[in-house]
Parts: structure tokens; C-alpha cells; sequence
């Protein structure tokens, strides 16, 4: 028995899906802050659709670690200083692993141009006053990097690792000083990455994730107020 062509449903995305997706790119560009609740009705209202794919989408996000409810609507996620450290743990060793792979397989000059421009993007930013535009262009050097690696499977695990601390980088990126700190930082990785340093520019990569535990660990504590 013959299927008849079925290509072009089957790449449709339910609504439900293309909802989960806004909403995460939304949330690892800074849309949302530790302290904004997403509710329902507001966000059907905003996307004009009806709440059911909305509340599916936003369940999954709850599910994944992403969201989680307060009251009567959802947030970031706002753990311990302790689960803080955990997760750091955890994103040590994974992106450790990822710039261990990246070293193996260097990437050529035409790869790295994705990561210069978000480079560029985050230095550009630095000095705005709203963080959003950082946070996007920080999310952007993220990916950029991750795809360089090889393995999915451990860049989408880091991701995840990532999305569970978004109310942490909001909070710790709202300071110029720490934005300018990290677009250099990330400006030498690329520089080190051009040069075929890929043992330097995982070094500063590193340095810059150990930096970034320690001001994590000082944001947990006010932002464990808003539970």
C-alpha cells in the first residue's frame, strides 16, 4: 500500500510546540527576569491564540526545569545556593567536555564567524541600560560555541543545564561592569580561536564559567526571597 505524500504536515510543528519554542528563545534572551510571572490568559491574549496550546506549552516548560509555578501563573526557576553550585558542577563538566571536543576538530575561520559577530554584539551592548540585548547577544555566543562541537547530545544537555539558570544570568547581567567583564573575556576567546589557540581560548572560557559560579552563588541568596 502506497502513503500518499504526507512531507509537508509532518513538518508542521503543533501550535503547542511553536509556543514552547517562543517561549524559550523569549526566556534565553532575557525577556523575562526572575521576578515577572507569565500567566495564561495574558500570554494567550499577547499571541492571540486560545489557552490550550498555550497552557500545553507551558506545562512542558515546568516539566523541563525551565519554568516552574507560582501562584497563579509561572517563573524562572529560583533554586538554593546549594542546588546553584550543583548546576555549575554540572555545567563545568559538560562544557569542559565540549571545548575538550572543539580542541580535537578546530574549527576553520569561516566557523568562527558567527561567534565573532556575537562577540561583537555583546561588546556593543555592554553599556546599554536595559541587560536584554546582552542577554540575547550572550545567548547567541553560547549557541555559536556549542555548534562548533560535534556532539548534540552533550550541547543539548549543557543548553538545558543553561535554561534552569536563566533567573541567574538575568540577575548577575544586569551590571555593565560584569557585561563589559564578559565581552572581553569572550572577545580573547575568539581572538585565541583565530590564532588556532584552542587550548587558550578553552582556558579563558573556563576561567570566565568560574567566575560566573561565584556570582551566581552571590545572586541565589536575595533572589531566594521571591519563593
Amino acid at each position: 500500500m502506497t502513503l500518499p505524500d504526507t512531507s509537508n504536515l509532518l513538518q508542521r510543528k503543533r501550535l503547542s510546540d511553536q509556543v514552547m519554542d517562543l517561549m524559550l528563545g523569549a526566556i534565553r534572551d532575557g525577556a523575562y527576569g526572575p521576578e515577572d510571572l507569565i500567566t495564561e490568559p495574558a500570554l494567550a491574549k499577547r499571541l492571540g491564540i486560545s489557552r490550550t496550546p498555550v497552557r500545553e506549552a507551558l506545562f512542558r516548560l515546568v516539566g523541563n526545569g525551565v519554568l516552574e509555578e507560582r501562584g497563579r501563573g509561572y517563573c524562572l526557576p529560583v533554586l538554593s545556593e546549594v542546588e546553584v553550585g550543583q548546576m555549575f558542577h554540572l555545567r563545568q563538566l559538560l562544557e569542559g567536555d565540549i571545548l575538550r571536543l572543539i580542541a580535537l576538530n578546530p574549527p576553520d575561520l569561516q566557523g568562527l564567524a558567527a561567534l565573532d559577530d556575537a562577540a561583537a554584539a555583546e561588546q556593543a551592548s555592554a553599556e546599554m541600560h536595559a541587560p536584554a540585548p546582552f542577554l540575547a547577544a550572550n545567548t547567541a555566543f553560547r549557541r555559536a560555541l556549542f555548534s562548533l562541537c560535534a556532539n548534540r547530545y552533550l550541547t543539548a544537555m549543557a543548553d538545558h543545564c543553561n535554561d534552569r539558570l536563566q533567573a541567574y544570568r538575568a540577575a548577575t547581567l544586569t551590571d555593565p561592569a560584569t557585561r563589559r567583564g564578559v565581552a572581553a573575556a569572550h572577545l580573547s576567546l575568539c581572538a585565541a580561536l583565530r590564532v588556532g589557540d584552542v587550548a587558550g581560548a578553552a582556558r579563558r572560557y573556563l576561567d570566565q564559567l568560574d567566575l560566573a559560579n561565584d556570582a551566581y552563588a552571590r545572586a541565589s541568596r536575595p533572589l531566594a526571597k521571591l519563593t
